[in-house]
């Protein structure tokens, strides 16, 4: 009748090219050949918004042929007219009796020719009838976050918006009785909360996309603790127990059965009063699955879509692994995006069917999977590993590295196959568990054995990583020059600033590669990592405080190929830390790689937000 939908409306779009005979009372929506040069059709739409009124009022604008049957078939309008005046029956189910469970069967007997109603269906109908907006704008951020591969639909949004607002995804009781502005706010922290969780997945934890994981509800028990902790986790110590959680939860298929019940329990368990709820929530998995380790014979039959295979993928990605063929990264961290998917078969089915193995769920298993950029040449698809491996490993070992592939080249023959693929699986399943254990926080703050620190190398700068190249040795000038010093002291203060700390490695380049400290040495009275700590310590406390050294800081040191990188884990400061210089104190945070300076109004109102005054 207006020719706009309601604010709940539950489509993807309008439709205005309805179409009513005036001489046969047909309705069919719009057809050229049928009713391009027949005066009888007349828009449903058109007629409608003006009524049997508007278009007699007009009636003499009309062709003189359509102004004709007009008036020939004024009572058959007037019929039309008369929809507006319809009555319907509404049928009203309701009563404390009827369970939300009940309610959806009901409706879906009633609407067996149509779509099956949902629990977040129903949930999200009650939501649109006091909160008429609300599909809106979960369309819109579902829509934005498609744009980054993380795809989810309104389902996941409601469920995740109720856990926030009531402690539960139980979309009945008292998610039926939440008042609007509760749902509002719930939505107001939840969506943050997820970005930045998709942020750490993307350009941390080598998870690009949604379908990377198993399930979306891994997702759901992260977003809950994030959007009722500011939309962001407290410290790197947690994050790093959630993110492994997250791993732990998709290869051991925690959501695969009683799927409600078992996302109720890590619910509550993260919207209760502990600050770190990660290892109740892995104890969850160990008692259901009897062990986190995995074991080569649990990829046996592992298909290239199962979880342990997208976990595969991911570990691939962290080691950065490159296509065999054309040496491009198969993931870049700095975009959070993949550069291709192609799961090429190591050991091509004609050449196995050639020697006698025929059975598919092997040839397609993952351990005979290696991930690429784009699909090889005629000739690498068509030939025996034992042709063209040797030529990767001379030309990109690392590749083979990566990708857990075994060195013995006596099993990259087709008569070997079997044997190639009991090592892999053994180097897959060994991979895949050192990956997970690094993330596991070590003991004393702030301590990274080589691995981790190669991992953060290797991931590149973020929000929580920065790389300087020295402490004061300026390697243009090829002299000492203490300006550089003030940019260290910027890096740190940036993250004592930020919610969530971080990590300074000096002796790193921009592109990721140690340079070492040794100039840095030569320029010290001592020449060695204490006479570096103790003068890092100098500097932090002159310009940054004394306490600030004690109490946030955790210097270590690391030998990475042949070369000592320093090592500084910066907790978040409980207070507002400022670059004290002569006649100016200079307050620095830290936003997305970069560290800057905010002026005294911005400073302010980032305090007042971070600190609470």
């Amino acid at each position: 009748f207006r020719g706009e939908a309601p604010l709940f409306y539950e489509g993807e779009a309008l439709y205005f090219d309805l179409h009513f005979n005036m001489q046969t009372e047909e309705f069919r929506f719009y057809q050229k050949t049928l009713m391009g040069k027949n005066p009888a059709w007349i828009g449903v739409h058109d007629f409608l918004s003006q009524g049997l009124t508007g278009l007699l009022e007009r009636v003499e604008q009309l062709p003189e042929e359509q102004r004709a049957v007009v008036h020939q078939n004024l009572a058959r309008l007037s019929r039309l007219d008369g929809i507006r005046n319809y009555t319907y029956t509404v049928d009203q189910v309701s009563g404390d009796e009827f369970s939300v469970d009940q309610v959806v069967d009901i409706v879906n007997r009633i609407n067996r020719a149509g779509t099956p109603l949902t629990k977040a269906d129903l949930a999200l109908a009650h939501i649109c009838s006091i909160w008429p907006e609300a599909r809106a704008e979960l369309r819109t951020f579902s829509q934005k976050m498609n744009q980054v591969g993380f795809d989810v639909d309104l389902d996941f949004l409601v469920r995740c918006m109720a856990a926030v607002a009531t402690g539960s995804i139980v979309l009945e009781g008292t998610f039926m009785r939440t008042p609007t502005e509760n749902l509002r706010v719930a939505w107001k922290e939840m969506q943050p909360a997820f970005e930045h969780l998709v942020g750490v997945l993307r350009h941390e934890a080598f998870v690009g996309r949604l379908a990377d994981l198993p399930t979306d509800n891994v997702l759901v028990p992260a977003t809950v603790y994030l959007a009722r902790h500011g939309g962001a986790f407290p410290n790197e110590t947690i994050k790093r127990r959630f993110v492994r959680w997250l791993y732990l939860a998709g290869l051991w298929a925690r959501y695969s059965g009683a799927t409600e019940t078992k996302l109720q329990q890590d619910v509550a368990l993260v919207a209760g009063g502990d600050l770190d709820p990660t290892h109740e929530l892995e104890a969850a998995i160990l008692r259901e699955r009897g062990r986190v380790t995995l074991e080569q014979d649990d990829l046996e039959r592992a298909r290239i879509n199962s979880s342990a295979a997208l976990l595969t993928h991911i570990v691939a990605r962290s080691r950065d692994a490159r296509d065999w063929f054309n040496g491009v990264r198969i993931y870049d961290p700095a975009v959070g995006q993949s550069h291709g998917d192609v799961r090429h078969r190591i050991f091509r089915r004609k050449i196995l069917e050639a020697v006698g193995f025929t059975e598919l769920t092997v040839i397609n298993a993952i351990a005979n999977r290696a991930f690429l950029t784009r699909e090889p040449s005629l000739e690498p698809s068509q030939s025996s590993p034992a042709d063209y491996l040797p030529e990767v490993a001379e030309n990109r070992l690392e590749g083979l590295h990566a990708q857990s592939v075994p060195m013995d080249r006596e099993l990259w023959e087709p008569e070997r196959f079997l044997e190639f693929m009991a090592a892999r699986r053994n180097l897959l399943a060994r991979a895949i568990n050192e990956y997970i254990e690094s993330w596991i926080p070590d003991v004393e703050p702030g301590a990274m054995d080589e691995h981790g620190v190669r991992h953060l190398m290797a991931n590149g700068e973020n929000q929580h990583v920065e790389f300087k190249s020295s402490m004061r040795w300026d390697l243009a000038s090829k002299s000492v020059n203490k300006a550089l010093e003030d940019v260290v002291l910027k890096a740190l203060a940036g993250f004592l600033n930020s919610s969530d700390g971080g990590t300074l490695l000096i002796g790193v380049d921009d592109g990721g590669h140690a340079v070492g400290l040794a100039r840095d040495y030569s320029s010290l009275k001592r020449k060695d990592r204490d006479g570096f700590e103790q003068h890092l310590q100098q500097i932090v406390g002159r310009d940054l405080g004394e306490a600030v050294a004690a109490s946030y800081l955790a210097v270590n040191f690391h030998e990475i190929d042949g070369e000592d990188i320093c090592q500084i884990a910066v907790d978040p400061s409980d207070k507002p830390i400022y670059v004290e210089k002569p006649n100016e104190a200079i307050f620095y945070v830290r936003s997305g790689n970069l560290t800057r300076a905010l002026p005294v109004n911005e400073a302010v109102e980032y305090v007042q937000h971070r600190w609470g005054g």
